[in-house]
């Protein structure tokens, strides 16, 4: 295996920027407006997360020129579960100033080397409290919860005594780059939350021309917007992720096979890629890592049935998942899983190969915005590619139909 190979194998987010393919018109708008509420919708493993660190890198990159530059504080919320409001705009805070310390300690260095160092740094806890009481802002440490909550006031002053440090250190502001979403959706304080933020960007003109937001999510937080109209959506755009385009792919396949020392592929090898991950970000690295990973053992590129039947069998869990033979729904941990309405859709498609969503519509009988709003789920989780030219979708990932097929 290939040690120096980043983010534990591609099944984890991807921290090394030379590994990072596509994106690039949503990353471009995030960077040269980063003050904007912003939601990235995309299915498992569709490359969300990786997206938010890249958007953290180029912030942090002095090298590249752009009008504004904001300083970037990346936060699982999966990871965080914040306990209510209060708690969550502590953990603003909080992780803004380590964010803070780890990029003080920072040398000036090139990109890949300046990310690392940066990822590397650990900051204690202790520097949010001496940053707070520096403030007069008094925290209860007798009372670790609530220690870890700030009311509207302090909150806000925290953030504009951070701003005008931000300023000598060459940022205009902060982007916070909130990943998982879907966790502050499933709380009894969601409302709250949402509706705190929007006040912020609508009121709050202090603080509004300094401060950005990127939450990233899928089924959840798509249908909690759609079902509450959640006042955050009235200020956000949304965007959502899809498969990588042929281009993007062949930029990636020659970088890995140059930085793995493997032999270049040859245009076809390319082609079979392309078909059989059908762009998919995680699973075009994964068929990758096993072609290095043979190559490496046997000294040859695996033949194409060798090929895929691993990479079914290794893939088994992930499909197992995506296509929930369970119909189980309602759990933030298996919003990546297919509905029966979006497997119907899915499975038409396959038969008739490529289609516009009012021919499916008529096909299946459903009404056009039901199949449209079905299409666009199933193109973030990455299994079907869209052809914006003719405006007809059609069947991606290959590999993923095959392993349908061999179900049955």
């Amino acid at each position: 295996m290939i040690k120096e190979r980043p983010s534990d194998n591609f099944k984890t987010a991807i921290t090394d920027p030379p590994y990072f393919s596509g994106c690039k018109t949503l990353l471009r708008k995030i960077i040269y407006s980063p003050f904007k509420v912003r939601i990235i919708l995309g299915g498992r493993r569709s490359g969300k997360t990786s997206l938010l660190r890249a958007v953290e890198w180029n912030f942090l990159d002095f090298d590249l020129d752009r009008p504004i530059r904001a300083f970037p504080v990346f936060i699982s919320l999966q990871v965080e579960r914040p306990k209510g409001l209060d708690n969550l705009r502590y953990l603003l805070v909080a992780r803004l100033r380590e964010a803070i310390g780890r990029w003080r300690k920072v040398p000036g260095s090139g990109l890949r080397e300046m990310y690392r160092q940066f990822l590397s740094q650990i900051k204690g806890g202790e520097v949010t409290v001496s940053f707070l009481q520096q403030l007069n802002i008094k925290l209860n440490i007798t009372n670790p919860d609530y220690e870890r909550q700030l009311n509207h006031d302090d909150f806000r002053q925290a953030l504009l005594a951070t701003i005008e440090e931000l300023h000598e250190m060459g940022f205009e502001g902060i982007c916070f780059l909130l990943d998982e979403a879907e966790f502050i959706v499933n709380q009894t304080w969601s409302n709250d939350a949402w509706g705190y933020i929007r006040g912020i960007k609508d009121t709050d003109t202090a603080l509004k021309p300094f401060l950005g937001f990127v939450f990233s999510g899928y089924r959840a937080l798509k249908e909690y917007h759609q079902k509450v109209g959640s006042p955050l959506v009235d200020i956000a755009e949304v965007s959502w992720l899809s498969p990588l385009s042929d281009f993007e792919i062949s930029e990636l396949i020659s970088y890995r096979f140059k930085d793995e020392k493997v032999p270049s592929l040859p245009d076809r090898g390319i082609n079979f890629i392309c078909e059989w991950a059908g762009c998919h970000p995680y699973l075009t690295q994964q068929m990758l890592n096993r072609i290095f990973d043979f190559y490496i053992e046997n000294k040859n590129l695996p033949s194409a049935k060798t090929l895929i039947d691993d990479l079914l069998e290794g893939h088994d869990h992930d499909f197992l998942r995506w296509w929930n033979f369970d119909q189980k729904t309602g759990e933030a941990e298996e919003d990546g899983r297919l509905s029966n309405e979006e497997r119907n859709i899915y499975l038409k498609l396959v038969e008739c190969r490529q289609s516009t969503d009012k021919n499916l519509a008529q096909m299946l009988n459903l009404s056009r915005q039901k199949v449209s709003d079905t299409l666009e789920v199933l193109l973030g989780t990455g299994v079907i590619q869209h052809d914006k030219n003719i405006k007809e979708y059609k069947v991606g990932a290959r590999l993923f139909e095959e392993w349908i097929a061999r179900q049955k």
